[in-house]
């Protein structure tokens, strides 16, 4: 079975590992070994659980229930602070309430242009009704209107009714684009970021609104389809904001065509839109546990989007909602045990519902052990393009929850390739031949029956998961999700496009995870403590091959995170506690001491900052005069946004600029020190960070 023997290939794998790079770890894979034998006579499914544990929750999973929900969160325009939103919460709200979770409540905190989460300034609501966008002349036509078309009208467009001509001003984004044109009393056409498109056509220049087919989100792909209409968004700050119609590549450019050739167009644009205070409505449900004290888990999916916002994020919102009515419906029947542990349920406005429920519930952060964020988890692949990925936690949050999801993983991967190659599964994995079993192989007839394609990564970045594990909440949580998707933030994210299969799937993984987390007993720690050895000396045995400069911190972080991977096993079952001790000092032996730092400054994060510097719309670095992060030597990088985000997360007034750089690099990928020094002299002139 695919999950039993991959306990004992990481762990010979290592040993070969560890032997071909030199002197052996002083660490026990005899121990190792021992704790995985009895899982080849166990036989199970799941190592860490009897069958009847990943059965009863198979049991309650409806993959094409989970579709269901996606086609009906669809038909709200769901923009944050607008009353489609707030239909969609209240309709999340009686669905949570009817799956069976308890103090199911929509929480609203105010999103009013005033009001501070933390250093995090909310923005207002919107409030759309209708727009059209017409051609005057030379030829009268409708060329789109909202709401017919959901993502016509740009997010934060207010009031108009106006007739003018139309100026192109190519990307509109620097004042050379207005050299020669006069804009004043226009329409202007832009492919730059609308913000600082309204910025300068409209607010310096008088412009009165603006067509754009500016990509808000490009993935790979994307580009080949000419017809798709990008999701746009004004400045949610700007409550002077005109108007914005969003037009795809192809009708930019045959108007763009049309301008060139000596044609006057004249437009006709009416919008009946405006900017209000609102709030960021949190629906929150739990699952409770047996022990208070034992703290909780969460999951999270965000709620906003544009309509249809399929698989960006209906599909996320529905798989949540599919966990908690699996798994209290289990818990109902007593087929599972009531969790020790509370599991939490949040379905948030992206980012900044996270930032305002976390900031305004401290106590409830001092409970969370771990979690599981989902967005974007149920598409087609032939369609979208985008297979599915287990993120890992942040590397400075090494932790067992990464070993738990991958066995859940690894499972539904195993049983979906033999259904797909026509095998019958006995259980999940195991077994001969004979006709498929789409229940053996988790299929959701009428989904697809394909092998699910997908992998375990490690962090990526881009949705709530990185407010709850940024500096100041410090919530270990994997991420599931798809990547890439070329109808990403388009009108083409449509239902169609989902998998009722892979959505039952992705249900099926998410509840074992968080089940298991909640409720898994002491009796059963030995086993995933023996995969969790596993997963350490795998990494420890690849670091001892790695070359270049850093090899050495390679080594030495991949033993750091090792001990604290183990030690959060030991967190939470204390009944390891003995063992993971013994594990741990090993591995303090063998780890080396650090090097003398080249920059010993200590930074520490400035306490008001709670959560990343950049949530949503909102750029701590904005207001800062002269504050420009796209100048510094981090920016540049691929990986820069997650180096920086981690650097952050590490200025805790304990690590050196040094130390900090070198566990980066060890942990991520080589950086050089002086673009970390750099970039906290940045956080310094900007207030991010303090000097101990």
């Amino acid at each position: 079975m695919a999950v039993r023997s991959s306990a004992v290939g990481a762990a010979l794998a290592a040993a070969r590992l560890v032997r071909g790079g030199g002197k052996p770890l002083p660490y026990v894979f005899g121990a190792l070994l021992a704790g995985a034998v009895p899982l080849l006579a166990q036989d199970r499914a799941i190592p860490f659980w009897p069958d009847a544990v990943p059965n009863a929750i198979h049991a309650e999973v409806d993959g094409v229930a989970a579709l269901e929900t996606v086609r009906e969160l669809g038909r709200y325009h769901r923009v944050q602070g607008s009353p489609g939103y707030a239909a969609a919460a209240e309709m999340m709200r009686q669905k949570a309430v009817a799956a069976g979770l308890s103090e199911v409540a929509i929480e609203r905190f105010p999103a009013d242009g005033r009001t501070k989460y933390a250093h995090f300034l909310s923005h207002v609501g919107w409030s759309p009704v209708s727009a059209t966008l017409e051609e005057a002349s030379p030829t009268p036509r409708l060329i789109e209107s909202f709401p017919d078309l959901p993502v016509a009208l740009g997010d934060y467009s207010q009031d108009a009714d106006v007739t003018a001509g139309l100026v192109d001003v190519g990307k509109g984004t620097s004042p050379r684009d207005y050299e020669g044109k006069d804009v004043s009393g226009k329409i202007v056409l832009a492919d730059g970021p609308l913000p600082a498109v309204h910025r300068l056509a409209c607010e310096e220049r008088g412009a009165a609104g603006f067509l754009s087919d500016f990509p808000n989100q490009a993935t790979p792909w994307a580009g080949d389809d000419r017809d798709l209409i990008r999701w746009g968004h004004l400045s949610p700050y700007q409550l002077r904001n005109r108007f914005a119609f969003m037009i795809s590549k192809r009708q930019a450019q045959e108007l763009r065509a049309r301008l060139a050739a000596g044609e006057r167009i004249v437009l006709h644009a009416r919008v009946a839109a405006k900017m209000v205070p609102a709030s960021y409505d949190v629906v929150v449900g739990t699952i409770p546990g047996t022990a208070q004290a034992a703290g909780e888990v969460v999951v999270t999916a965000h709620l906003c989007h544009e309509s249809a916002g399929a698989n960006d994020n209906a599909s996320g919102s529905a798989a949540i909602l599919e966990v908690a009515r699996a798994l209290a419906a289990a818990i109902r029947k007593q087929t599972l045990p009531r969790p020790a542990r509370t599991i939490r349920f949040l379905w948030v406005p992206e980012i900044t519902g996270s930032q305002a429920y976390l900031v305004r519930h401290p106590e409830i952060v001092a409970r969370l052990v771990g979690g599981v964020h989902m967005d974007m988890v149920g598409g087609l692949l032939a369609t979208t393009k985008g297979t599915f990925h287990v993120s890992r936690t942040a590397e400075t949050l090494p932790h067992v929850a990464n070993v738990v999801a991958a066995a859940w993983f690894e499972q539904v991967v195993t049983a979906s390739q033999r259904y797909a190659e026509g095998a019958n599964p006995t259980a999940y994995g195991g077994g001969g031949g004979g006709p498929a079993d789409p229940w053996a192989g988790f299929v959701w007839p009428p989904g697809s029956r394909e092998m699910l394609l997908g992998d375990v990564r490690g962090i990526g970045m881009g949705s709530d998961h990185e407010v709850f594990q940024a500096a100041g909440f410090r919530v270990p949580m994997v991420y599931f999700h798809d990547y890439p998707d070329v109808t990403i933030h388009t009108q083409k994210d449509l239902p169609e496009n989902l998998d009722a299969t892979k959505l039952g799937r992705v249900a099926y993984m998410g509840a074992g995870y968080v089940y298991t987390l909640a409720a898994l007993p002491e009796s059963e720690v030995s086993a995933l403590l023996a995969l969790t050895r596993a997963e350490v000396d795998v990494r420890i045995a690849r670091s001892r091959v790695a070359a270049g400069p850093d090899a050495a911190l390679v080594r030495r972080e991949a033993i750091a995170s090792g001990i604290e991977t183990l030690e959060s096993l030991a967190r939470l079952w204390p009944t390891a506690m003995p063992e993971v001790a013994a594990d741990t000092e090993r591995l303090r032996r063998a780890l080396p001491p650090p090097a003398e730092p080249a920059d010993p400054r200590v930074p520490v994060r400035n306490p008001a900052i709670v959560g990343p510097l950049n949530i949503y719309y909102y750029d701590y670095f904005a207001d800062i005069p002269g504050a420009d992060l796209s100048k510094t030597a981090l920016a540049a990088r691929e990986d820069g946004d997650v180096l920086a985000y981690e650097a952050l997360n590490l200025a805790d007034g304990k690590r050196s600029v040094s130390e900090i750089r070198d566990v980066l690099a060890g942990r991520y990928a080589s950086v050089p020190l002086p673009a970390i020094a750099e970039y906290f002299d940045f956080l310094l002139k900007t207030g991010a960070v303090t000097l101990r």
